[in-house]
Formats: C-alpha cells, sequence, structure tokens
C-alpha cells in the first residue's frame, strides 16, 4: 500500500484523469500542464517530441483540438526510484467525428517534487 502514496505515481495517475478532462476545462488543462517540470520533454504515441513549458502548452492543444472526448483506465507502478510506468487503455472521439480505442503503455521519469522530467507514450 505505501507505492500508492508515492509522489511520481499520485503525479502520474492525476495526469491521466485530467486526460479524460483536459480538452474541455481549462483549470484541468493548467493543472495538467503543472505537473510537468519547467523544462520536461514528452514524446507522443505519433511520435511527435515537445520541449520545455511552451512546448507541452503547444502540443497539448493541438492534441484536445484533435480528439474531443476521452476515457482512459490505466494502471501505474513504479519501476525505479523516479521511474514510473502507465499501462492504458483509452476510447475516444475524435473532432472529425470517428471514434477510436488504443492500447498502450507510458514510461516517465519524475523529479524529486514529483513532477513529471520525461514521458514517452508507446502505443501498442
Amino acid at each position: 500500500m505505501a507505492a500508492a502514496t508515492n509522489p511520481g505515481i499520485t503525479t502520474l495517475n492525476r495526469y491521466f484523469e485530467l486526460s479524460n478532462t483536459a480538452g474541455q476545462n481549462q483549470r484541468d488543462l493548467d493543472e495538467l500542464l503543472g505537473l510537468f517540470a519547467r523544462d520536461a520533454e514528452l514524446e507522443s504515441a505519433r511520435g511527435e517530441i515537445a520541449n520545455g513549458e511552451e512546448g507541452l502548452k503547444d502540443f497539448f492543444r493541438t492534441f484536445f483540438a484533435r480528439n474531443v472526448e476521452l476515457h482512459h483506465v490505466w494502471n501505474t507502478e513504479m519501476t525505479g526510484p523516479d521511474r514510473v510506468r502507465v499501462d492504458w487503455a483509452v476510447a475516444g472521439r475524435a473532432a472529425d467525428g470517428h471514434v477510436f480505442a488504443l492500447s498502450g503503455h507510458d514510461d516517465a521519469t519524475v523529479d524529486q517534487h514529483g513532477h513529471i522530467q520525461t514521458l514517452t507514450v508507446r502505443p501498442d
């Protein structure tokens, strides 16, 4: 049970919770962005790379414009002192109306404050 209170697990769980709502709620988008370190790097499932605060803002604005409804389920575990793995599945609706489902995993590193330093999205 102690692992559930680990800052890395808490941060990644909140990231996935907010991923379901941040496309429709500016406050949730701001909170989601606040989970990342200022110099964080994200690699998307499409291979897009976003660096730093402005890069992440641009990435998520584009991402949520493309994906207007998302519903995630996930399982989070620590794989090292600062490494987190999240196995996930998502069902969603794209901006053009088509529905989709994907599964995969994210690999993340977190800094000493529990902020996401790197996040790599790997679809199955």
